[in-house]
């Protein structure tokens, strides 16, 4: 629930529209999905989370952080699904892996939440302005370092790669969160439905197995793991964290600028370090 806090900061209300010209396919962070600083979106630089700092943008309506659902320890099969005809290579080979049990967060962390670990000294500021009356759409303008200093202060961190796909799909290898149904706007917020960031959980027949909502559409997800295409040929079986290093980050889940392909349990996006764009957010696991 917000609490309202009387008034609104400077260079609140303005939440510029993005003006980006890029192809809407959604891949590798600078083709619509998210990822590579928009129109709106400014330069960062080093602040309180180690990540972004942007002007003074910073909203005044504040939120604890939201409702979690609980993912028991269990074994699936991740990667391309034996029924999905369009999966990329680096969605292969599908294996299996064992996750320990962790909870993750029920939607996107919203600008609301965020804003309180702004105020407790805990994060930077987002990278653009936001608009104050909508605190419960999800938290843009983040970068990697931000995300992580947020779920810190929540109490928890960024998912793995592995944990966020089991959390999205389930153990029955299904495409979508919401089963093998090819996505419509009633199901999922991307390309065509809108073009902006609507309140999380405003999809809630899109849900996942587990009730997580939004795991498809809204804004792409950043996650704890480093990018390799080829990490799942030799992908631990046991709690996989991703390559011990990288030059850039996954992103999951598809977002409001991403066309269907993107909208997938199983589609890996990827992004720099220091990438941050209105379109991409996170969720936190516990």
């Amino acid at each position: 629930m917000l609490v309202a806090v009387a008034a609104l900061t400077t260079g609140c209300g303005s939440n510029k529209s993005t003006a980006s010209e890029q192809e809407n396919d959604g891949n590798r962070g600078n083709n619509g999905a998210g990822g590579k600083t928009e129109a709106g979106a400014m330069p960062q630089s080093s602040g309180a989370s180690g990540g972004a700092s942007s002007s003074d943008t910073s909203c005044d309506m504040t939120a604890p952080p939201g409702d979690t659902v609980m993912i028991p320890a269990t074994t699936f099969e991740m990667g391309c699904s034996p029924m999905d005809t369009q999966c990329k290579d680096d969605e292969k080979p599908l294996h299996m892996v064992s996750i320990s049990a962790f909870s993750i967060d029920k939607t996107e962390v919203t600008q609301a939440e965020y804003t309180s670990c702004v105020k407790a000294g805990q994060c930077s500021p987002p990278g653009c302005d936001w608009d104050c009356s909508m605190g419960d759409i999800p938290a843009g303008c983040v970068n990697l370092a931000d995300a992580k200093a947020y779920c810190a202060y929540a109490n928890g961190r960024l998912p793995t790669e592995a944990e966020w796909e089991l959390a999205a799909r389930g153990t029955d290898e299904r495409i979508y969160p919401w089963g093998n149904d090819a996505p419509t706007c009633d199901l999922v917020n991307m390309d065509g439905c809108g073009e902006v960031a609507q309140s999380v959980g405003s999809h809630p027949s899109g849900a996942s197995p587990y009730g997580a909502l939004d795991m498809a559409g809204n804004v792409v997800e950043l996650v704890a793991d480093y990018y390799a295409a080829d990490y799942y040929a030799t992908s631990p079986t046991m709690d996989p964290k991703g390559p011990a290093t990288g030059a850039h980050f996954v992103g999951r889940g598809g977002g409001y600028k991403s066309v269907a392909i993107w909208q997938r349990t199983s589609a890996r996006d990827t992004y720099d370090t220091d990438d941050s764009a209105k379109s991409l957010g996170f969720r936190c696991a516990h």
